[in-house]
């Protein structure tokens, strides 16, 4: 026999009487599903290991979150069918098993995923915005692959398919071009630009005349738009812009960023180093002072250059180091840095006045709307 003393007893007694009437002043919750408003122009993705974080940077406010693999190298958009796309791969087992890469798409509305596309082959999981390219059509969208080669996967996300697989031996990074064409940057110096017909297949292939030294001064993989072509920045601060005419490759004449008594002074950064304004021309890159081969330095200053003259036009000493950047594309720009300790710093990129930071975790690379 077992004895209960009265202490006992009477403390279950009150938990009897008083239970019930606790759970009674608890207001039931009520679960709402919100969608997301219509996006406003200095939106932006920031792209973190834990999925993309999407903010408005007027206000500093968190607008959603779009669950992202942790092996996402970038995030890109089409406005007209309201779409997010996302190269993504997954491990049967979280950390080990089978491999999986896929395109995902997401809808705008409810940030969730309505579609993807199996890659057959592995995708490079580097977190660098240019492993993911959206044709100019909306249509087709290249992902590069590592696997150890470069190949790069054609995705029709209009029509929800797998096109093909290209090999690209020694080119990597994809900078969409035209309607339906892309450019490498590849390692013996030239230009790489592949052009696709209708059908995602591709149609032809050229190559340019090398025009850097992959020994002593190599193009980074870091890129970033102008009006009509794309900014390049060597690992000494060289600047050159690239398009094309139909199937020749245009490489304009490069210029030093640099001025005398400044050759310690290099662009660096873990993620995006190179950003433009393309209305204005204007192109911000992360600097730092350091030896040779200090590329993966954080910036400690940007630097603001006008791509028309040539000529920089500010210098923006920074609290924290930079890690990535990316300049908003509309008529009242924000100038976006990401720092290494997880926050997001947001300046008015024409008067480089600090509006707001943001606490984002561990933002690698933006994307804008």
């Amino acid at each position: 026999m077992h004895f209960i003393s009265p202490l006992v007893k009477n403390a279950a007694l009150v938990l009897t009487l008083v239970i019930p009437v606790a759970w009674a002043q608890i207001t039931p919750e009520e679960i709402s599903i919100e969608t997301m408003p219509e996006p406003g122009e200095n939106w932006f993705i920031a792209k973190t290991s834990n999925g993309g974080y999407v903010y408005d940077a007027n206000s500093g406010e968190m607008q959603g979150l779009l669950s992202l693999s942790r092996y996402t190298p970038a995030v890109t958009t089409w406005a007209p069918r309201q779409e997010f796309y996302a190269a993504e791969s997954y491990l049967s087992r979280g950390v080990h098993g089978e491999r999986t890469d896929i395109v995902a798409i997401y809808d705008y509305e409810n940030l969730r995923p309505i579609d993807e596309i199996i890659i057959p082959n592995h995708m490079a999981r580097l977190a660098v915005r240019s492993h993911l390219g959206l044709m100019g059509n909306g249509r087709h969208l290249a992902v590069l692959n590592m696997n150890p080669g470069f190949t790069v996967s054609i995705v029709d996300v209009q029509d929800r398919v797998f096109v093909y697989e290209t090999s690209t031996p020694g080119c990597a990074i994809i900078m969409p071009i035209a309607e339906n064409d892309f450019l490498q940057v590849c390692g013996d110096g030239t230009l790489q630009l592949i052009q696709l017909a209708l059908s995602g297949f591709e149609e032809n292939r050229v190559r340019s005349e090398p025009f850097f030294n992959v020994i002593d001064d190599a193009v980074f993989d870091r890129v970033t738009r102008s009006t009509d072509g794309w900014f390049l920045i060597t690992h000494a601060g060289v600047v050159y812009e690239v398009t094309t005419d139909d199937d020749e490759i245009i490489i304009s004449d490069g210029w030093s960023i640099t001025q005398a008594g400044e050759e310690g002074w290099r662009p660096g950064g873990r993620n995006e180093i190179i950003t433009a304004h393309q209305a204005t021309g204007l192109i911000y890159v992360a600097m730092h002072e350091g030896p040779i081969d200090t590329h993966h330095e954080p910036g400690d200053e940007i630097w603001v250059l006008d791509s028309s003259t040539g000529r920089r036009i500010h210098r923006l000493e920074l609290e924290s180091p930079a890690n990535s950047i990316l300049v908003t594309q509309e008529s009242e720009p924000k100038l976006l840095i990401a720092d290494a300790d997880g926050g997001t710093h947001v300046y008015d990129a024409i008067t480089f006045v600090h509006e707001r930071s943001i606490q984002t975790p561990g933002a690698q690379n933006f994307e804008d709307f």
